[in-house]
């Protein structure tokens, strides 16, 4: 029988399993904390643990759900990025990034939620894998404990922004997220931890009803509903007018200001298209997140520095309370959008944002 990985337990999971064999319920807690807050990576390292115990433990589970392929580091910022191979013979990619100087010094890291994705968005590499499975729990956290790891690092700030549609993946991610958050675990604010969707109304919708108390980030990048669908087949199953309706319904309830997420093209900056985001949300705890499009193998054209300004200076005079991210990591194709899931050839062309057939 194949091990199971033990990241997969929350706590009450833990408590249940060391109970059936005979061990007291605290020993839940100690391993939680020694697997996230200092990160081993063998059981054996757990020396409060009898080497009976240890020895059962290694027996019947696995530590590591995930293993490193690749790191590639920018040139330009310093962000990392890591390609893991799951024990099925998938990649996946995670990025960690600082923002020290733009962004309030978080350390950051943006975890995958699946392998692939389904969603279809046209300017998304993930999007062009398709969709492949979704990750375990265990496979979610280990990219936070790997990246840690390998980096000496310890991130502060986590966003569920890479690979794959979180909110397909429901369960998981936010067993995951309270993972993160566990006092003994990670221990990370859930101020500091950000699940972004494309627009997945029944997601959203549940999200909402459990009063879950992590940010929630919507991806919109278009004001025209027919030409969302063209970029963000979403749109078709889930108009973002009836995710709208239901954030002015449901959303003030949460405590958490909510982030719609714009990624900016030449082709949706107009001066129109900033006249109908105002009027989008009567909701007044809405940050809007502009983000200039990244190269890609799409067909879409980023905007140039004089445009996203002009579109800025639209938006601060309709007074919409908008932030701008900066891209880090496009050296690396580790930026918005541009994740694929394969090993840098050496070519120069996945460097430069192409990713060329022939990669694997």
């Amino acid at each position: 029988m194949e091990k199971q990985c033990i990241k997969n337990f929350t706590i009450e999971g833990l408590t249940e399993y060391f109970g059936s064999i005979g061990e007291k319920g605290y020993r839940a807690k100690q391993l939680m904390n020694w697997l996230y807050e200092k990160n081993v990576g063998s059981f054996h390292d757990m020396t409060n643990f009898s080497k009976e115990l240890r020895g059962r433990l290694d027996g019947e589970f696995l530590v590591s759900a995930l293993e490193l392929a690749e790191q590639q580091v920018s040139e330009i910022d310093g962000t990392s990025k890591f390609l893991f191979l799951t024990r099925d013979g998938h990649y996946i990619e995670s990025v960690l990034m600082n923002s020290e100087g733009s962004d309030e010094g978080r350390l950051t890291v943006c975890v995958s939620t699946q392998a692939g994705c389904a969603m279809g968005c046209r300017f998304c590499e993930t999007a062009k894998m398709g969709f492949i499975r979704n990750l375990e729990t265990a496979e979610i956290l280990d990219q936070l404990c790997q990246v840690r790891r390998i980096s000496g690092q310890r991130n502060n700030n986590v966003v569920f922004m890479g690979m794959g549609e979180p909110f397909m993946n429901y369960d998981a991610v936010l067993r995951a997220a309270d993972i993160m958050n566990y006092s003994f675990g990670f221990h990370i604010s859930v101020r500091k931890i950000t699940i972004s969707t494309s627009g997945v109304l029944a997601g959203i919708e549940r999200f909402i009803d459990e009063r879950r108390p992590y940010n929630l980030a919507i991806s919109l990048n278009d004001t025209l509903p027919e030409k969302r669908e063209k970029i963000m087949p979403v749109e078709r199953s889930n108009p973002f007018s009836r995710i709208s309706d239901l954030l002015d319904r449901k959303f003030p309830a949460s405590r958490n200001r909510l982030t719609v997420v714009y990624v900016m093209r030449q082709d949706n900056i107009s001066h129109e298209d900033a006249k109908r985001l105002k009027k989008m949300f009567r909701y007044n705890r809405v940050k809007l997140n502009l983000i200039p499009l990244n190269e890609g193998t799409h067909d879409y054209r980023p905007p140039t520095e004089q445009e996203v300004e002009r579109f800025i200076k639209d938006l601060e005079i309709m007074n919409v309370p908008i932030t701008v991210r900066k891209s880090l990591g496009r050296d690396i194709s580790g930026a918005c959008g541009q994740l694929s899931g394969k090993k840098y050839s050496g070519c120069g062309g996945c460097m430069a944002g192409n990713i060329p057939s022939d990669c694997i």
